[in-house]
């Protein structure tokens, strides 16, 4: 590297690389697996036919491409912290206590949602293309300074 050059890093997240990174990429892809899951059962149920489902069901497979892809992270991780904790409320509150156990299990992604939206997305995502480690060049004076 040349001795004038010097990269910029960002303040809100370090985009880490090597294994740090593969192990956000690994949760990423558990969350969204788990959220487009959930959208396409929502789309398959033969009580869809309300605008409601459906909206829900597409923007749970889009929400969980984008968090895949790692594209405003902290944004649709943020998304998903609220809607998992919604759907841990209510299967809590169900009077169904076979529902308590899928009941932690969307507390536990709520979890994993907010780590991934506090920590970023890593180096292996489309954040880390747009937003991460810019180089900046200075370029050399020709004359020196009076």
């Amino acid at each position: 590297m040349h001795p004038r050059r010097h990269g910029l890093q960002k303040l809100f997240s370090t985009f880490p690389n090597g294994w740090p990174g593969a192990g956000l990429l690994i949760l990423r892809i558990a969350v969204a697996v788990n959220v487009i899951a959930q959208g396409v059962f929502i789309l398959t149920r033969s009580d869809t036919a309300v605008s409601t489902f459906w909206a829900l069901g597409v923007f749970s497979v889009i929400a969980g491409v984008v968090f895949m892809v790692g594209f405003l992270t902290p944004i649709f991780g943020s998304i998903l912290v609220l809607g998992y904790l919604i759907d841990a409320v209510s299967l809590y509150l169900s009077n169904d206590s076979s529902k308590h156990t899928a009941a932690s299990v969307a507390f536990y992604l709520a979890l994993i949602s907010l780590s991934l939206a506090l920590l970023g997305p890593g180096a292996f995502s489309v954040d880390a293309r747009l937003f991460g480690r810019l180089e900046i060049i200075i370029p050399e004076r020709r004359h020196p300074p009076r």
